[in-house]
């Protein structure tokens, strides 16, 4: 559970903006919502908690290296099972072909 205005990807607009009615934006799912919406309980995945100096900015560009981050190991793990998966199949081939030299 998550609420907005404690998130790093919330964007809350300055008390002068020519829109009163809206209190800020979210930048992952680019809603704004009404004051009261602010500090309600929502499912947010994506939610990051603000770290304090931080602006809105430095905490999109973060979870978005984070994102890619993760799935660039993912897909390097992938990679490194196929490649064992490969090694073992060839090692399995050249010992059967070694074998069948040897009985022959």
């Amino acid at each position: 559970m998550a609420r907005c205005g404690r998130c790093g990807l919330w964007n809350a607009y300055p008390s002068d903006h020519f829109e009163q009615k809206w209190a800020g934006v979210c930048l992952w799912y680019h809603i704004r919502l009404h004051e009261a919406e602010v500090y309600e309980k929502r499912e947010c995945p994506e939610f990051v908690e603000r770290v304090p100096e931080k602006g809105a900015d430095w905490h999109f560009t973060h979870l978005v290296t984070r994102n890619k981050l993760a799935d660039a190991y993912n897909s390097s793990q992938l990679g490194n099972r196929r490649a064992k998966i490969a090694i073992a199949l060839s090692s399995t081939s050249l010992f059967w072909n070694f074998i069948k030299f040897c009985l022959s």
